[in-house]
């Protein structure tokens, strides 16, 4: 594959996981009441609730920006590989009570995950960035 396919598809890929992320990051704000639900339901942590959902979103649509535009590669990417990953590995039992509505839909995080451990691996080939483009005038 020729660099400027691969910077090509690792743009792609950045940008979707980027929408992926800012969706679920704006619910913070639309739907806090969901916020507070699954921190109290499926992680059993009562001490989330929606008061905090703002907070979180900001500081989670900063991190999809810095994520969107190849800033800090490693801890951009890498956070959202850990923040991805905790969300897999919380909703786990729902993962294995697949046949259930709406529980096969979660399903959709398990590649969403592939997806982001696969760009942070190659991040650095990843050239359509902030970071790429430093790295190219230095």
């Amino acid at each position: 594959m020729t660099n400027l396919k691969l910077a090509a598809s690792l743009t792609i890929l950045r940008l979707t996981i980027a929408a992926f992320f800012g969706a679920w990051a704006s619910l913070k704000f639309y739907r806090p009441e969901w916020f507070e639900n699954v921190f109290t339901n499926m992680y059993g942590l009562d001490f989330v609730t929606r008061d905090l959902s703002a907070y979180v979103g900001t500081a989670q649509v900063i991190l999809v920006l810095v994520f969107a535009v190849g800033l800090w590669r490693t801890f951009s990417y890498g956070a959202l590989v850990l923040m991805q990953g905790a969300g897999v590995l919380g909703s786990l039992p729902n993962l294995m009570n697949y046949t259930n509505y709406p529980n096969n839909l979660m399903w959709a995080a398990v590649p969403a995950l592939g997806a982001a451990v696969a760009l942070f691996i190659m991040r650095h080939d990843d050239a359509f960035t902030v970071d790429g483009w430093r790295a190219r005038r230095a």
